[in-house]
């Protein structure tokens, strides 16, 4: 009996996430991530002056774009704090890292995935017609990554949940919840 109590504590997230004043929640990313991207942009700095002054020009160019590409990139998640993800009663809003915020209304929603792939884990937002969802696009970039999320997923939208402030059950447990209280309601 006490195994199976301590089994059940194992299981369980401690819940990070406070709801909003008007109960949405908001979901930023994880700042302790965002370091290990600057110590990364230091890291290709170093290498590119390192393979620079000892002569290996070509190595120490691909090292200096990296660490141009890496910094860029630290700056922007550590300068500024975004929300990734916003779920609210009437739809949840989805914030890329490259392109505008995806806003996908309950009604378009059928259900949530987790994908784990290696290392990384993801929730799949599985829509009613993700087709028609690529045809709005007008960004090239965003219509070529989710092109290639339907092949993948069969859903555009794809949620990577390492880089975020909240664990990844603890968001689609929120997710679910939010959309079986928006199937109770009979709007469907």
């Amino acid at each position: 009996m006490i195994s199976s109590d301590n089994n059940e504590n194992e299981h369980k997230v401690k819940s990070h996430l406070k709801p909003l004043p008007d109960g949405s929640y908001e979901i930023y990313k994880n700042e302790i991530k965002s370091f290990y991207y600057v110590l990364a942009a230091f890291l290709f700095a170093f290498l590119s002056i390192y393979f620079l002054k000892s002569g290996y020009r070509i190595v120490g160019n691909i090292f200096l774009a990296g660490f141009a590409g890496v910094a860029a990139i630290a700056l922007k998640m550590v300068l500024f704090k975004k929300t990734v993800l916003t779920i609210n009663h009437k739809f949840i809003v989805i914030t890329p890292l490259v392109g505008a915020p995806e806003q996908i209304l309950w009604d378009e929603i059928t259900g949530f995935q987790e994908i784990r792939e290696k290392r990384n884990h993801y929730i799949a937002v599985m829509v009613n017609n993700p087709e028609s969802i690529l045809e709005t696009q007008t960004n090239k970039l965003t219509y070529k990554v989710m092109h290639h999320n339907i092949k993948l997923y069969g859903t555009p939208y794809i949620i990577q949940t390492d880089t975020l402030s909240a664990h990844r059950r603890e968001i689609l447990d929120l997710l679910n919840k939010f959309q079986e209280e928006y199937l109770e309601q009979g709007i469907l």
